[in-house]
């Protein structure tokens, strides 16, 4: 059950007018309903059927430069008081920020229309579970091999509303749905895994066979893996390792934050031809391939920011706090944990997963990375393992899949080596921004790829 848009205003402008009559100089509260459902299954049986309907209120208070922000998921008259007052007595005895000038001025928020999909909205439980049942069987008609299949499978409805003092009163609501699984299969004792996953605002465009297929192709073709030695390799990145790669790029590198703290690379590169001048990223909430939003967290409307052109990096995001400190506006990328891409798109190329493969003479096919951490945010070095899927390439077939290793290699390096792009696209969800956060991405073939160690799995 929604809130409705004219309930969620009504809401935010009390809280507004209870805090600013407190005695704040300017207020701000976000409102987020949530209601998610999740089918989880294991070993190919769905062993949990669990909903949650949740509210919460999160207030920011500013007193001149004192700032404090606090939440509750009670949405009572006694909780708002509740929460309105220790705003405000946060709020006094914080110190300071000289840097903060204001919260965000209001402008106009686009509509988007197909972001609310009532089949997603009202999906039941039989539903959710007949759709897991199609994308079990279909991973274990794919071969006797297949031993059994993991995942979840959810569907959610949010709306967000965002009212500040200055004006702003940004509302909206959206669905979605989402699966992923792993597939686990075994021939004489000997394990492969697999992986596949889909993410869309209506539940009718997932395909739960062609997920389960998916995975258990992967989980199939991945038995008898062999151990290879570490070392330099050529890459190519399906689209789950393309994601993560970039969401830590972003996290790293893309944020005006992240400048202005003197940890980006963009501080070096900005406007240089420092990659592959096949490589061309862009951020925009607003287009519907990716899993559009139309504002942030402050309620500024999303913008689109063209990141890196052409293998040159131009531009960050900002939030309002980052951007006041430079004379900017808000580019519509606050996530309440500073500036980020969340919409992030990389132009496709002109080649094929199958081309990439003919044009490798020495070579890993990757499926996704795991366990991902940032070693030197400035190089952008990070370490993190393969999974669910590697297999050796050489001189332009795949010769056998290999044993799951370390990598430790500099993003900027990898972009510079950049010599094809798929020209089909996946959207694949990322990170956890309001859970509708998401990459639009090829695979890529990278000529220099750095692996340090190997697993026994």
């Amino acid at each position: 059950m929604v809130m409705g848009k004219n309930s969620c205003l009504e809401l935010a402008e009390k809280i507004i007018n209870e805090v600013l009559k407190a005695g704040a100089t300017q207020a701000e509260v976000r409102i987020v309903h949530h209601n998610s459902y999740l089918t989880r299954f294991a070993n190919s049986y769905i062993h949990q059927n669990v909903g949650e309907v949740n509210t919460q209120i999160i207030l920011r208070t500013v007193l001149g430069k004192r700032i404090s922000r606090v939440a509750s998921n009670e949405v009572n008259l006694n909780a708002i008081r509740e929460l309105v007052e220790r705003g405000i007595k946060l709020a006094k005895i914080q110190e300071e920020n000289p840097e903060f000038k204001s919260l965000p001025e209001p402008e106009p928020v686009p509509e988007i229309e197909e972001l609310y999909d009532v089949g997603t909205a009202e999906c039941t439980p039989k539903t959710r579970a007949e759709m897991v049942k199609e994308l079990i069987s279909e991973a274990h008609a794919y071969s006797p091999k297949v031993k059994s299949v993991a995942g979840a499978f959810s569907t959610s409805t949010i709306e967000v509303t965002v009212v500040n003092s200055l004006g702003i009163k940004a509302y909206a609501k959206a669905t979605t749905a989402s699966v992923n699984t792993n597939v686990i299969s075994e021939d004489d004792g000997v394990e492969g895994f697999g992986y596949a996953a889909d993410i869309s605002r209506k539940i009718k465009e997932i395909d739960p066979r062609k997920i389960g297929r998916e995975a258990a192709e992967r989980s199939v073709k991945s038995l008898w893996a062999k151990s290879i030695e570490p070392g330099e390799y050529e890459v190519i990145l399906e689209p789950y390792a393309v994601t993560t790669a970039m969401t830590y790029t972003a996290m790293n590198g893309l944020n005006a934050q992240a400048v202005q703290d003197g940890i980006s690379f963009m501080l070096d590169l900005k406007d240089k031809q420092a990659f592959s001048d096949k490589f061309t990223l862009w951020d925009d909430g607003l287009d519907l391939k990716g899993m559009a939003f139309p504002f942030d967290v402050e309620g500024v409307p999303k913008k689109r920011v063209l990141l890196i052109e052409n293998g040159v990096p131009r531009n960050v995001v900002y939030d309002s706090f980052t951007a006041h400190k430079e004379g900017k506006k808000s580019t519509g990328h606050a996530t309440g944990y500073g500036p980020l891409p969340t919409h992030m798109f990389i132009k496709p190329g002109d080649s094929s997963i199958d081309e990439m493969i003919r044009e490798t003479k020495h070579g890993l096919l990757v499926t996704r990375f795991h366990y991902v951490r940032t070693v030197h945010s400035r190089k952008l070095v990070l370490t993190g393992m393969t999974r669910d899927g590697t297999w050796l390439i050489e001189n332009g077939e795949i010769k056998h899949p290999v044993k799951n290793l370390r990598f430790t290699e500099s993003m900027l390096k990898a972009f510079a080596n950049i010599s094809l792009i798929a020209k089909e696209v996946r959207r694949v969800g990322a990170g956890r921004w309001l859970g509708i956060g998401s990459v639009v991405a090829p695979a890529i073939k990278i000529d220099k790829f750095q692996f340090t160690g190997v697993t026994t799995y």
